[in-house]
C-alpha cells in the first residue's frame, strides 16, 4: 500500500458557481397561486450532485447528514438515493423512520449523547456509534452494548467557515487509549470518524485528515485492534456569494488520498449534508415594505433571520439576493419582517429600486436554513415546493445507489406544485429489538 508524503499544500483548483433552480418566469407564476415566502426544491440538483459524489468517490458509501435539511421532501428523496442517513439524536430518528428509512441504514454520529437517547436509538434498531472521550464509553456499555463504534478524532482547520474540531474530537495521542477501554467495556471498535469542518474550500485538509487517521490505524493495529471503516465526514462546500472549488475537483482530491492510503479492505463512509441539500433549493420572497433611513433604502421582505436566513447567524453565511427587476443598481439594506432589530438579511448587497409587491429569488437556500428556523413574532418558515415534472423524475431518473431503492413517484403529482407546508409529521418509532 502506497503511503502519501506527510506534507501538504494548497491545491488551486476550478471554480463553480450555483444559481437558482427556479427561472424568474416560473417563480412569479407560482407566486399568483402560492403565498411567499416558499422554497422550490430541485429534485434534478439532488440527482446531479449525487451522481458526481459516485462518480468522484466510487469506493464511498453515502450517508446524507440531514441535520443540513430535515424536509419531508428532500428526506424521502435522498434516501432512496444514499446508502443511509447520518443521525444525531432519537429526534432525527424518528424522522427517517417517518422517511421510511429502515434503522440498520442508520448511523449516529454525534460523541455525545444523552443515555435517553442512546436506548430510544438501540430500541429502534441503530447499532453504530460514534464517541471521543471516556465518559461516553459506560454510556454505550449500559445502553447499547456490543455496539459498532467509530472514535472520532480531532482535525484543526483554518480553511473552514465552521471548525467542528473545536468542540468534538480526541487528539490523536488519546485515540488508542480510548479505543482499547471501549474494547474492553464490550463495544466492538470498528474504526475512526472525522470532520474537517463545515464548508471547508481547502481540499488539502482531507490528506492532513487522512494521514491522522492512518496514523490512528496503525498504531492500533500494534496493540492488537485490527480496524475495517473509516468515516471521513462531510465538509464538501457549496458556493453562495463567494465561489468556491467544484465538487467533483474537491472530491478528486479526497480519492487520491484514500487509495494512496487505505487498502480496499477498509470500508468508507462519508457524511454529506451541506453539498447535497445546499444548492437543491431557491427561496422565493416579496418586498412588503420599503423606506430610506440616512440616505440609505431598506427593503423589507417576508423572511428573515428568523426564519430561512436563520443561516445568516447560525451558519455564518452571506446569500445572494437576485431581482426580477432589471436597471440601475444603488448599495441598500435588506430586512426581514420581524420587530427584532437583529433581522437584517443584508447590508452590502445593490439592488436596483424595488417596488412593494417585488420577487427576489434567493440560490443556495437548502441547507441550515429552513431545518433551523423559527416561527417568532408568529411569521411561519417557508413552505417547500416540488414541481410536477420535478416530482415526476423521482420516477423517471436513478442515481447508482448500493441500496437499490427509489422512493416511488406518490398519487399526488399533477399539474399542480407539491407543497410540502411545514416538514416532517413524524410517526411515532417503532422500538425494535438490538440484534
Amino acid at each position: 500500500m502506497k503511503r502519501a508524503n506527510s506534507a501538504t499544500s494548497l491545491i488551486l483548483l476550478p471554480k463553480a458557481s450555483d444559481g437558482p433552480n427556479v427561472s424568474f418566469d416560473r417563480a412569479a407564476a407560482l407566486a399568483e397561486t402560492l403565498p411567499t415566502p416558499f422554497l422550490v426544491l430541485s429534485t434534478s440538483r439532488v440527482h446531479a450532485t449525487i451522481r458526481t459524489l459516485r462518480r468522484c468517490l466510487p469506493r464511498v458509501e453515502l450517508f446524507y447528514a440531514m441535520k443540513s435539511n430535515p424536509d419531508s421532501e428532500l428526506l424521502r428523496l435522498v434516501s432512496g438515493l444514499v446508502d443511509g442517513i447520518d443521525v444525531a439524536s432519537y429526534g432525527e430518528v424518528v424522522l427517517a423512520d417517518a422517511a421510511g428509512v429502515s434503522p440498520e441504514r442508520l448511523f449516529h454520529s454525534n460523541p455525545i449523547k444523552k443515555e435517553s437517547d442512546i436506548a430510544d436509538c438501540v430500541r429502534h434498531g441503530v447499532r453504530w456509534f460514534t464517541f471521543d472521550n471516556v465518559d461516553e464509553i459506560p454510556k454505550l456499555q449500559a445502553q447499547a452494548p456490543g455496539a459498532d463504534v467509530l472514535l472520532r478524532v480531532a482535525i484543526q482547520n483554518a480553511s473552514c467557515v465552521v471548525d467542528l474540531g473545536a468542540k468534538f474530537g480526541a487528539q490523536e495521542r488519546e485515540a488508542v487509549p480510548l479505543m482499547i477501554a471501549a474494547q474492553s467495556a464490550g463495544l466492538n471498535v470498528r474504526g475512526v470518524a472525522f470532520h474537517v469542518g463545515s464548508q471547508s474550500t481547502d481540499p488539502g485538509i482531507y490528506l492532513t485528515a487522512l494521514l491522522a487517521a492512518r496514523g490512528v490505524f496503525d498504531q492500533a493495529a500494534v496493540v492488537g485492534l485490527e480496524l475495517d471503516t473509516l468515516d471521513i465526514g462531510g465538509g464538501f462546500p457549496v458556493t453562495y456569494r463567494t465561489e468556491v472549488p467544484g465538487l467533483d475537483e474537491f472530491c478528486k482530491v479526497l480519492s487520491q488520498g484514500l487509495t494512496d492510503l487505505f487498502p480496499e479492505s477498509v470500508r468508507v463512509i462519508a457524511e454529506p449534508g451541506r453539498c447535497i441539500s445546499g444548492g437543491a433549493m431557491t427561496l422565493v420572497v416579496r418586498v412588503i415594505g420599503r423606506s430610506t433611513r440616512n440616505g440609505v433604502p431598506w427593503y423589507f421582505i417576508d423572511d428573515g433571520v428568523y426564519g430561512a436566513f436563520s443561516g445568516k447567524l447560525f451558519d455564518h453565511c452571506d446569500y445572494p439576493l437576485m431581482p426580477m427587476k432589471k436597471g440601475p443598481t444603488t448599495e441598500c439594506v435588506v430586512a426581514g419582517p420581524t420587530c427584532d432589530s437583529i433581522d437584517i438579511v443584508a447590508r452590502d448587497q445593490r439592488l436596483p429600486e424595488l417596488e412593494i409587491g417585488d420577487l427576489l429569488l434567493v440560490p443556495g437556500m437548502g441547507a441550515y436554513t429552513k431545518a433551523s428556523a423559527t416561527s417568532f413574532n408568529g411569521f411561519v418558515p417557508p413552505v417547500t415546493v416540488v414541481e410536477p415534472d420535478e416530482r415526476a423524475s423521482l420516477k423517471r431518473r436513478r442515481v447508482g445507489s448500493r441500496v437499490g431503492r427509489m422512493e416511488p413517484a406518490g398519487s399526488r403529482m399533477a399539474a399542480e406544485p407539491l407543497v410540502d407546508t411545514g416538514g416532517i409529521a413524524a410517526r411515532k418509532a417503532v422500538g425494535r429489538p438490538s440484534a
